[in-house]
């Protein structure tokens, strides 16, 4: 925090009855200074102080002990594996929503060399999150559907947005599937938007340009050209993904409650989903 997205996810927890731990990380170049959160709707309002990046070991100290705790991880692509191995480090359970980084080093951080209690997923919206399950399946029951088919993806977000959307990503590999293993699309053939104009011409408000939009479309083309279909998911705000964001936190506490500290696993939405912690 202060991030949007952080700042979002900690309303949204206020929201569902939970409390704010005291202190938070925020970037290596704010003070050590106390906000204030409040969730707009029930104004529900809680304060809490900065801790800077740079400090992040001083955290444990200032929480005493992190019991109860499940950390929420909103920040740049480039922490994403340094604050993993934090968390591992000091046994903290966490939510991660933060696209980029290394992915295949989280992935051994929080698995090795045993699991460690997190939920770590590309898009946090539970809607979105179905979609991309009924992808999965298609791509499962139904292989090679679309062979032939030529794949084009525009994606649009805020311009502090630094990496490709994680979603986009993980729809590509379920959409390639169906394509069969003739489809050729990369990752850098997605156009990614991160200018107000073309932002504004592919359909984002202008009051959504920075105050934070998840605009996609993915189209598909048959060979002749005489078929087209597109798959659209357009987002304005950070609410949606708070609201799921907090949902992973109540259900991770809750496997971290039942099952003890003992052990570990590695969730992601689609459990949150099947567990109907929503």
């Amino acid at each position: 925090m202060p991030g949007p997205m952080a700042t979002a996810a900690a309303e949204a927890c206020l929201r569902k009855g939970m409390d704010l731990a005291p202190f938070c990380l925020t970037g290596p170049d704010i003070e050590e200074t106390e906000i204030e959160i409040t969730d707009p709707d029930t104004k529900r309002s809680q304060k809490v102080t900065l801790v800077p990046s740079t400090k992040i070991g001083s955290l444990v100290d200032k929480l005493g002990g992190v019991e109860g705790t499940v950390a929420i991880d909103y920040t740049h692509p480039s922490a994403v594996n340094g604050n993993g191995e934090f968390y591992v480090k000091n046994r903290i359970p966490f939510v991660m929503g933060t696209t980029g980084g290394d992915r295949d080093l989280l992935m051994k951080t929080v698995t090795s060399p045993s699991p460690h209690y997190c939920v770590i997923a590309p898009n946090m919206g539970k809607q979105i999150v179905a979609m991309q399950n009924a992808l999965e399946f298609l791509q499962t029951q139904f292989p090679a559907s679309f062979e032939g088919y030529t794949l084009k993806i525009t994606e649009s977000h805020q311009k502090k947005k630094a990496d490709t959307s994680g979603t986009a990503l993980a729809v590509i590999d379920s959409i390639k599937g169906m394509v069969g293993p003739k489809c050729t699309f990369q990752q850098d053939e997605i156009n990614m938007l991160r200018d107000d104009a073309s932002s504004k011409d592919f359909g984002v408000p202008t009051e959504y340009l920075e105050a934070g939009h998840a605009f996609h479309t993915y189209t598909l083309t048959s060979p002749d050209g005489s078929v087209e279909f597109e798959l659209k998911h357009n987002v304005c705000g950070r609410r949606v993904y708070a609201e799921g964001t907090a949902d992973a936190v109540k259900f991770l506490a809750k496997q971290v409650e039942e099952k003890g500290d003992g052990g570990g696993k590695v969730f992601n939405m689609i459990d949150v989903l099947e567990a109907g912690a929503l």
